[in-house]
């Protein structure tokens, strides 16, 4: 049995498809120097961190899951 999904693509989602996928690309082609991927892997880190812990039941706010982050790797240099 085939699948018939039950939408129709409009032509406004198909013009927000079209602009996803072109700025997809621009964000692809850009040169990040390493010192922004290095900042942009740590607040990646630290959110994902956040955001987990919180559906564990942890009420940390960011900033001190951040400045917990940062005491630890003081301890560990």
């Amino acid at each position: 049995m085939p699948f018939n999904p039950k939408y129709s693509i409009t032509e406004k989602i198909l013009n927000n498809l079209t602009a996803i996928a072109s700025a997809r690309e621009v964000i692809k082609q850009a040169y990040l120097t390493p010192k922004w991927e290095t900042e942009l892997r740590r607040q990646a880190l630290l959110r994902s961190a956040h955001a987990s812990t919180a559906l564990a039941g942890n009420k940390l706010s960011l900033k001190q899951v951040e400045a917990l982050y940062y005491r630890r790797n003081k301890k560990d240099k």
